[in-house]
C-alpha cells in the first residue's frame, strides 16, 4: 500500500456518508479550499458564511457548510490595530475599548482586539493570539468577528523598525522557549570517514551542514560528501521535531540568522564544526576523471578545517574544481561541451546538487520522502523575453515546488525525475524528513516512512520565506525614496481597464498598476494624460503614501509618471 493510499484510507475512517472531511485553507477568507491530509484539493466553495467560523488550518467536516472537527492552536498573528479610525466594538471585561484588527496574512478574517492604548492618532502593529469565535450573527446577518487577545505591541504603523519586525512575525510566527535543552543522540553502527575533511562556507557560519573529504588513491581519489546527521538528534514526532516542521526552514536576512529552524543548542551540536567528532550521512565515490562506485553510509567524521569561499578560491587544494566542472558538464544538454567553473561558490553548489540528485534517486525508487518538481516554462513568454529582454527570461519559469516521492516529480531546470532537498537538515525541514528515509534505506529496513505534513503546508512555509526576502528589499527601498525606475514587462486588458506589470529592479519584484481605458486610450490616474505602455519600455515610477492604510503594502500607491 502506497503512502497516498494509506493516508486516504485513514482519512475516511468513521466519516459520515456524503460528508467531506479535510483541512480548510484560503488565501483571502472568501475563496476556500478543503484539502485532504496529503494536500489534494477535494472541494472548493466561496463565501465566509459557509466557512462557519472555521479558520485556515482547521480540520472540518463539510456538507452544505463547514463544521469544526478539530482545531490545533493557531500561530500568533501579526497585523494592524486600527486605532486611528476611532471606531470601537464594545469593551473588554476590564473596560478597555475593542478595535478592528487587520491581519497581514489575508487568509485570516478581521478580528476585534481590546487595547488600553491612549494615543489613538496612529495605527499600531501588534501581535495577537486567537481567542474565540462564537457562532452568533451580527446585525448585518453575517458572523461577528472573532476575538483576538493582544500579545505584544510591536510599534507604530509606518515606522521602519516596526514594519521590519512585523515582516519577521509574518514569515515565521513560531519561536522556541528559552530553557536548557537535553540533547540525546541515537547511536547506530557507523563507518569512520578517512582522509582530509573540510567545509567551505561564508565567514562566521555556525550551522555547518556539509563537509568534503578527499583521500588519494593509487589511481584517482576517494571522495566523500557528508551531511550532518540531524535525524540522530531530533527524534521523529518529538516536541522539537513538531516545532521544526511548523517553522519549516531557518529565516535569514543578509546571511544572518533571524529565526532558526532548530534551537541554538541543537545547531551547535549538529554543526560539523572543525576539531570535533560528528555524526553524518555520507555519500562516497571514486573520482578518476569519471565517477564510480557510489555508496551511502552512516558515518563518524572529524572536520579538519573550515574555509571561507574566498580562502578556498585563493588556495584550491584537491581537485574540487575539476570534479565540479565535470558535474556541471554532465548537466548540460550538449554532452560534448566542457564547462570550466572558476568560482568556489559554484564548486560547492555542484557538489550539493550531486548529493541531492543521488539522494533523490534513492527516495524515488523507495517511493518515500519529499522530492522537488519544476514545470517547463511558458514557451510564448520565454520567446518574448529572449527576443526583447533576455536578462529577464527567468520570469517565464515557474518556481520549483515540493511533492511526494511517489508522485510525478520531473524537474525541468535540472533535467531529472529525482531531485531532493537533502543537504541542509539543520536549516530546512524537508531535508530532515528525507534524511530519515535515507537512514532507513542505508540500514536496509523494511519500515515505511510517512511524511508528517502536507505538501500544501510545505509550500506555504517555503513561500513565506521567499516573500520575506522580497518584502524586506521592498521595505528598504520605499523608506529611502519615492521615485524609481521600472520596465514594463506585460499588459493585460481587463474590461474597461488594463493591468500593467512593471519590474522594479531596486525592489527586486514585479508590481501591477491599473489604468482606465477611455475611447481606446490608456489614461493616467487623473484621466488627463494618455500613457505610453509599450512593452519593455523604461518608465519612472512614483510612490505616494497613505499614512493610515491597513498595512505597509496598501500604504504605497504606485503610478507611472
Amino acid at each position: 500500500m502506497t503512502q497516498l493510499e494509506k493516508i486516504f484510507e485513514v482519512s475516511q475512517v468513521d466519516s459520515p456518508p456524503n460528508v467531506l472531511r479535510g483541512i480548510l485553507q484560503t488565501k483571502n477568507y472568501h475563496d476556500f479550499m478543503i484539502f485532504s491530509d496529503i494536500g489534494d484539493i477535494i472541494h472548493t466553495f466561496t463565501g465566509s458564511i459557509l466557512a462557519n467560523t472555521c479558520l485556515p488550518g482547521d480540520h472540518v467536516l463539510f456538507t452544505d457548510r463547514c463544521e469544526l472537527e478539530l482545531r490545533h492552536e493557531h500561530p500568533l498573528i501579526v497585523g494592524t490595530l486600527e486605532l486611528a479610525s476611532k471606531s470601537t466594538y464594545g469593551l473588554t471585561k476590564r473596560g478597555h475599548p475593542m478595535y478592528l484588527f487587520t491581519p497581514y496574512n489575508a487568509s485570516y478574517p478581521h478580528f476585534i482586539v481590546g487595547c488600553s492604548e491612549q494615543d489613538t492618532s496612529r495605527n499600531r502593529i501588534v501581535v495577537i493570539k486567537f481567542g474565540d469565535w462564537t457562532s452568533s450573527f451580527g446585525t448585518s446577518g453575517r458572523f461577528t468577528y472573532p476575538r483576538g487577545l493582544l500579545e505584544r505591541n510591536i510599534g507604530i504603523s509606518g515606522e521602519y523598525q516596526a514594519e521590519y519586525k512585523a515582516l519577521i512575525w509574518q514569515a515565521c510566527p513560531y519561536y522556541y522557549p528559552e530553557y536548557p535543552y537535553e540533547i540525546k543522540r541515537k547511536d547506530t553502527l557507523r563507518q569512520i570517514v578517512e582522509g582530509y575533511t573540510f567545509n567551505i562556507d561564508p565567514e562566521g557560519c555556525k550551522d555547518i551542514d556539509d563537509v568534503f573529504t578527499f583521500k588519494k588513491l593509487e589511481e584517482g581519489w576517494l571522495i566523500t560528501i557528508t551531511i550532518s546527521d540531524v535525524a540522530s538528534y531530533v527524534e521523529d514526532g518529538s516536541a522539537i521535531d513538531i516545532m521544526a516542521s511548523l517553522i519549516g526552514q531557518t529565516l535569514y536576512d543578509q546571511g544572518m540568522i533571524i529565526k532558526p529552524m532548530l534551537p541554538q543548542a541543537y545547531q551547535n551540536e549538529c554543526s560539523l564544526s572543525p576539531l570535533k567528532t560528528s555524526y553524518g550521512i555520507s555519500m562516497q565515490f571514486v573520482w578518476n576523471k569519471q565517477i564510480s562506485d557510489i555508496k551511502w553510509f552512516e558515518s563518524i567524521i572529524e572536520n579538519n578545517r573550515s574555509f571561507t569561499y574566498e580562502e578556498f578560491q585563493r588556495n584550491p587544494i584537491y581537485p574540487l574544481q575539476e570534479l565540479a566542472s565535470h558535474l556541471a558538464s554532465k548537466n548540460i544538454e550538449d554532452s560534448h561541451s566542457i564547462v570550466n567553473l572558476e568560482d568556489s561558490h559554484l564548486w560547492v553548489e555542484q557538489m550539493m546538487l550531486f548529493y541531492n540528485k543521488e539522494a533523490g534517486k534513492l527516495l524515488k525508487q523507495s517511493k518515500m520522502g519529499i522530492l522537488r518538481r519544476h514545470s517547463a516554462p511558458d514557451q510564448e513568454r520565454l520567446e518574448k523575453y529572449r527576443t526583447h529582454m533576455p536578462e529577464f527570461e527567468y520570469f517565464a519559469y515557474s518556481a520549483a515546488e515540493y511533492c511526494l516521492a511517489e508522485e510525478s516529480s520531473h524537474h525541468y531546470g535540472l533535467n531529472t525525475d529525482a531531485y531532493a532537498h537533502a543537504s541542509s537538515p539543520i536549516r530546512r525541514y524537508a531535508d530532515l524528513v528525507n534524511q530519515r528515509v535515507l537512514k532507513l534505506l542505508i540500514q536496509g529496513s523494511n519500515d515505511t516512512y510517512y511524511v508528517p505534513l502536507t505538501m500544501y503546508d510545505m509550500k506555504l512555509r517555503e513561500k513565506a520565506i521567499k516573500h520575506f526576502a522580497r518584502d524586506v528589499d521592498f521595505l528598504k527601498a520605499i523608506t529611502s525614496g519615492t521615485s524609481f525606475t521600472g520596465i514594463i514587462m506585460d499588459t493585460i486588458p481587463k474590461e474597461d481597464r488594463i493591468k500593467v506589470k512593471v519590474y522594479v529592479h531596486e525592489w527586486k519584484r514585479m508590481v501591477s498598476v491599473y489604468y482606465k481605458i477611455v475611447d481606446g486610450q490608456i489614461l493616467s490616474r487623473d484621466q488627463k494624460t494618455e500613457l505610453d505602455i509599450s512593452l519593455y519600455r523604461s518608465v519612472k515610477i512614483e510612490c505616494a503614501v497613505i499614512p493610515n492604510a491597513r498595512n505597509w503594502k496598501e500604504r504605497i500607491v504606485i503610478h507611472i509618471e
